[in-house]
């Protein structure tokens, strides 16, 4: 696994056990010229010395490297993007990002993709063939550590004192990178609405911002934020399953996602999900049936959203009723059996017997 360790908010939260080997590389992820090729240069060497069956690549902006590093003689180059950025952008922005995308995509021999709408706009570039669309929702989660059933009692009060979080509270939870593209702005600006009418409120903040990208708040909203006794922000975390445990609602109003996991994490525990109509997301959750989805995405409606699920203790719970019963189609496993069979497929073939 070559990769960098550091933290793209300069943190560390991760403890969990690496199997493997792990071989340390700056991947840039914009558009750095000399640090993608310093990265490629790395990835050359990397590939001369172990001699990979296959190398399997995750996002655009590490696929672009690999394509710098790419030599006729290797074995088979598979990238998967999360979400493709030029589908969604605009301007100038969206001709150089989809030229260098499109560019390396032709390099892979073969790209994975999690939606249908990405598929769509890569292929007018890049062989069908060589496109694979994931039958799994995407990289699905862990239902053994997301499923309400395994967490305790005793483990459940715990973290509502840590919190701070009394029994009649009705608290919302936002789980990822605090920036503007996924809705992060959108969200603060609508809870602090509520909470100058509904003192009852908390909204649990689990993630950090992102050095390289704007939270969308002016200086004076981010004091609110942080001034504001309701919103209770505890960085990033691994046990996201224990926060969310604490919620009645999953607030997640992105604008740009390949198939998001928190909201799988969070309707494999029968938490209910405002999102957008968006990609991805509007794959994960079904409207009026396991949570709501919004049209226009603006504070407004955000509002009458969270609102309505505040008041409506029956249609929360049918949501959530709803959420539990299609929690098997997020299991990780199936992911991981598609992952196995499409690297399977490659090494054969790597060794004349396809």
């Amino acid at each position: 696994m070559a990769t960098s360790s550091k933290h793209i908010s300069d943190i560390s939260c991760y403890d969990r056990k690496i199997y493997g080997q792990l071989i340390e590389i700056d991947f840039p992820r914009g558009f750095e010229w000399p640090r993608h090729m310093k990265a490629a240069r790395e990835i050359q060497k990397i590939v001369d010395d172990i001699k990979p069956d296959v190398i399997n690549v995750h996002f655009s902006a590490a696929m672009f490297t690999l394509a710098l590093a790419k030599k006729d003689n290797w074995p088979a180059c598979v990238a998967m993007i999360h979400g493709l950025a030029f589908p969604i952008l605009k301007g100038w922005r969206k001709l150089a990002i989809g030229s260098a995308e499109k560019w390396a995509a032709r390099k892979m021999d073969a790209v994975i993709l999690l939606n249908e709408i990405d598929k769509k706009a890569l292929s007018r570039s890049l062989e069908p063939d060589k496109i694979f669309v994931l039958q799994s929702f995407g990289l699905g989660c862990n239902l053994d550590r997301f499923d309400m059933e395994n967490m305790s009692q005793d483990r459940n009060i715990l973290f509502h004192r840590r919190l701070g979080v009394k029994k009649d509270d009705f608290v919302f939870i936002f789980v990822g990178r605090q920036v503007h593209f996924k809705g992060f702005d959108k969200l603060i600006r609508a809870f602090l609405q509520l909470y100058g009418i509904h003192k009852n409120m908390k909204l649990i903040l689990v993630g950090a911002k992102d050095n390289i990208h704007s939270t969308g708040l002016t200086a004076n909203e981010e004091d609110r934020m942080k001034k504001c006794p309701g919103i209770i922000n505890v960085g990033w975390k691994e046990n996201v399953n224990d926060y969310l445990q604490v919620a009645q609602v999953n607030v997640f109003p992105s604008e740009r996602e390949g198939m998001p996991v928190n909201l799988m994490e969070s309707l494999a525990m029968g938490i209910p999900v405002i999102t957008t109509d968006s990609r991805g997301c509007n794959e994960v959750v079904d409207h009026k049936r396991n949570g709501l989805i919004l049209k226009k995405n603006t504070v407004e409606e955000l509002v009458s959203a969270m609102l309505r699920l505040y008041e409506d203790p029956q249609l929360l719970k049918a949501l959530s009723e709803t959420a539990l019963n299609g929690r098997a189609r997020f299991d990780r496993d199936l992911f991981i059996q598609e992952m196995i069979h499409i690297f399977s497929s490659f090494r054969t073939e790597s060794k004349g017997e396809a």
